[in-house]
């Protein structure tokens, strides 16, 4: 995901979002799914480094207020 322009509604400012990545349920579940099929010796870690598989969250770089989440899952 993008940082995205929109207007804070906290400070009320027009802000471009910063943007953190954490895991979320998809990265837990593929982990599992992985494990399940066979792939115990590490290859079951990829989604908790890669960021395609977290969740995002938006804040604004000005209050650090939290604007959104978006759950992949």
């Amino acid at each position: 995901l993008k940082p995205t322009s929109t207007i804070c509604p906290s400070c009320r400012q027009h802000i471009t979002t910063q943007v953190t990545y954490r895991l979320g349920r998809l990265s837990y579940l593929l982990c599992t799914s992985l494990c399940m099929v066979g792939c115990c010796f590490g290859c079951c870690f990829v989604p908790f480094f890669v960021r395609i598989f977290k969740d995002a969250d938006h804040y604004c770089p000005c209050c650090h207020f939290h604007i959104y989440r978006y759950k992949r899952l």
